[in-house]
């Protein structure tokens, strides 16, 4: 049995996905039981020719029997007439089985279009920190396999249940009506079976979670290789990755033979039940004929119930599997529908007013786990138009503090204001529509370059489009391109160079016309060349801008007005890099290391973990 806590939980995110189908559910159901009952009589007609053709003896048919046990009716017209009607009976019932089939699977399919539209954004709009703790190929997971289980007990399970249990209903009525004893012996049986269905259903129930929880880890492992695959195989690890890769196979492998274990028994512990139902019914009925209690008619009307009646047992025991499967995904679906992001809109929260730029940090202290201060008292004010540099090492805390401003997280202490208000006081989707990001790691979407340079702004004209993309220093690379704006772009920009991806990632920066915009270590891994010209984007780009770039290679931070050095989630130092350099202090210890190491031709972040890391993590 399902918890009643998952069933209100399963009636609260799917029911409203289901009401707008109400009427056609409504029809789908009473065509399943007319269906059913049609079924229920499609051996009558066969009585009514052995009693009343071959044996001459009263039929009983129900409203029928009057006129078909009439001496004046012709026995060859009966036996016409009961051709004739098993024939309908099997159109009747085929066209309703049609319709129901066809009306089911379209509903089916139309939840699973809006259920899956539903977890996409809800995914979409849960805080970075969900995200951090959660693998991407088990939330795919869930997007796809975990809603196609609860699709296809939508579209066939339901038809299969609905339908049995109206079968299973009918036959019961008629069999207690005909013969209660007959019926009561039939049946004898039957909480046997019930008992055995749901004392395995509990344990394919649990087999198939663990398999499904499983299938995510395999998603993941798989996406996570797919994804890096240039490192994988620069560094020749594939049959690591073989492994790692197979040893979540093999726990999937481990969890659904179980599962398909307790399924198997299932199906012969049915027949062998249903074997002796027959039984008992073949004894009890020729014993009942002989004794003239019961008609020969009656007893083949038993015998095509009975086999019929745990015919659908058989089906819905084979049910199971995909029902339970079906459970399965649901809860894990539920378990991120759940969730609410740890960022939100306040009750009293409102559209923010266009901003002038003025960005300020009160005493503003982050940690990701309790305990592990990751910023403390951070006070900082940046003027409308200003450049600030973010410098210190790695974990020092500059990523985090950015992520601040667009509300990818939100401070435990302190505030992030612009112009002067607390920005936890306006919508998120408002606060956001005035930053632009320009990431160390220039992200390009599958499509065309035209496509990703509006990614944040889609009702951009064509004149607007270009200009941005002048003003990156990108328009020159791509009217080259055969395609110019239309050249598709491969998954994640693999076909363009680095300098060329970030060249398009300022040019959307650029597009978005915001009056914040945050540079994630812009020029990271450019040759000399490349930095040049992104640095010459990145100057036009700020420009009337209040600018906060994370630097580090110290060149990128000399274009800002103002440099501030983070040391431990805490401002050190902050100042002009003349004045820096002057005090002697952090700044000029990280500019001596890592414009000596330059001098010899050597990347100071791969020899001293002191140095300064580009784009690092958010965690940092």
């Amino acid at each position: 049995m399902i918890p009643q806590s998952k069933l209100k939980d399963y009636a609260q995110y799917f029911l409203p996905l289901l009401r707008p189908f109400r009427l056609q559910l409504g029809l789908a159901a009473f065509a399943m039981a007319m269906a059913a009952s049609l079924t229920v009589m499609a051996p009558w007609p066969l009585k009514v020719v052995i009693d009343r053709v071959l044996s001459h003896k009263p039929t009983r048919v129900p409203l029928w029997h009057a006129w078909l046990d009439n001496p004046a009716l012709d026995p060859t017209h009966i036996l016409y007439g009961a051709c004739a009607a098993t024939l309908l009976i099997a159109l009747g019932a085929g066209s309703l089985t049609y319709f129901y089939t066809r009306t089911m699977g379209g509903v089916g399919q139309r939840f699973v279009f809006a259920l899956r539209g539903n977890l996409f954004a809800h995914m979409q709009r849960l805080s970075l920190s969900f995200h951090d703790r959660q693998r991407t190929g088990d939330l795919t997971a869930r997007l796809t396999s975990d809603i196609q289980a609860i699709q296809n007990i939508i579209a066939n399970g339901l038809i299969l249940l609905v339908s049995n249990i109206c079968l299973l209903a009918g036959m019961a009525a008629v069999m207690f009506w005909l013969n209660w004893q007959f019926a009561l012996a039939a049946l004898s049986v039957t909480p046997l079976l019930f008992w055995t269905v749901f004392r395995y259903t509990q344990r394919m129930r649990a087999a198939t979670r663990a398999a499904r929880a499983s299938d995510g880890m395999l998603a993941s492992v798989a996406q996570e290789t797919l994804a890096s695959i240039r490192i994988v195989q620069g560094l020749a690890q594939e049959e690591q990755q073989d492994e790692r890769f197979l040893a979540q196979s093999e726990s999937s492998l481990k969890a659904y033979l179980e599962s398909n274990r307790y399924q198997a028994r299932v199906g012969p512990l049915v027949d062998i039940l249903a074997a002796m139902a027959l039984a008992v019914v073949m004894w009890f009925g020729a014993t009942r004929v002989l004794a003239h209690e019961l008609t020969t008619g009656d007893v083949v009307v038993f015998f095509a119930y009975v086999t019929n009646l745990y015919a659908p047992i058989r089906a819905l025991a084979r049910l199971l599997y995909n029902f339970t499967r079906a459970t399965v995904g649901a809860e894990r679906i539920v378990e991120v529908m759940r969730r609410r992001s740890e960022v939100g809109d306040r009750a009293d929260a409102r559209p923010a007013p266009p901003f002038r730029g003025v960005v300020e940090f009160r005493n503003v202290s982050f940690e990701f786990e309790p305990g592990e201060p990751v910023l403390t008292g951070v006070t900082l004010r940046i003027r409308p138009g200003e450049k600030v540099a973010l410098v210190g090492a790695t974990g020092a805390g500059k990523s985090t503090l950015v992520s601040l401003i667009p509300r990818l997280y939100d401070p435990v202490g302190g505030s992030v204001c612009i112009d002067g208000e607390d920005i936890r006081g306006y919508t998120v989707p408002s606060v956001r529509a005035q930053i632009s990001l320009v990431l160390q790691d220039a992200l390009l979407f599958n499509g065309s370059i035209r496509d990703n340079i509006t990614f944040g702004r889609p009702e951009a004209t064509e004149e607007e489009i270009v200009a941005a993309a002048v003003t990156a220093n990108a328009d020159e690379f791509i009217s080259r391109l055969p395609d110019g704006y239309d050249t598709l772009v491969a998954e994640r920009g693999s076909t363009l160079s680095g300098g060329q991806k970030q060249r398009i990632a300022i040019a959307r920066a650029v597009l978005r016309r915001a009056p914040i915009l945050i540079l994630d270590e812009p020029t990271s891994g450019l040759d000399a060349a490349s930095e040049r010209l992104v640095m010459e984007a990145l100057r036009r780009a700020a420009a009337g801008r209040t600018t906060l770039i994370i630097a580090h290679r110290l060149a990128t931070a000399r274009i800002a007005d103002r440099i501030v050095v983070l040391e431990r989630g805490r401002v050190v130092e902050e100042g002009s890099h003349a004045e820096l350099l002057a005090h002697h202090g952090r700044y000029a210890q990280l500019y001596g290391l890592q414009f000596t190491a330059e001098e010899r031709g050597v990347e100071p972040e791969r020899h001293r973990p002191t140095g300064l890391i580009a784009g690092e993590c958010v965690a940092a």
